[in-house]
């Protein structure tokens, strides 16, 4: 087998070019294979996420107002003096 890269001759088992060092021959790739999840488990995670995401946008609006008004009293209560 010749190296198609520098044209040295090598063994027919060699993988390598023992001149160059490049690949004698190409990867063999197995086809990948990606299952889809099954619809029921799909809809449940997408309505568990977007429950659980209202539900913290809830409690971070809530605790920003309560920080607002704890300032707004202790600005008052320095102002008063």
């Amino acid at each position: 087998m010749y190296c198609r890269y520098c044209g040295e001759k090598n063994p027919e088992e060699a993988v390598f070019c023992k001149n160059c060092g490049k690949r004698l021959k190409e990867e063999v790739k197995k086809p990948e294979v990606i299952e889809k999840p099954k619809t029921d488990q799909n809809n449940y995670q997408q309505s568990s996420t977007t429950t659980s995401s209202t539900t913290n946008n809830n409690s971070d609006w809530i605790s920003c107002c309560l920080c607002l008004i704890a300032i707004f009293i202790i600005f008052a209560i320095i102002g008063s003096f």
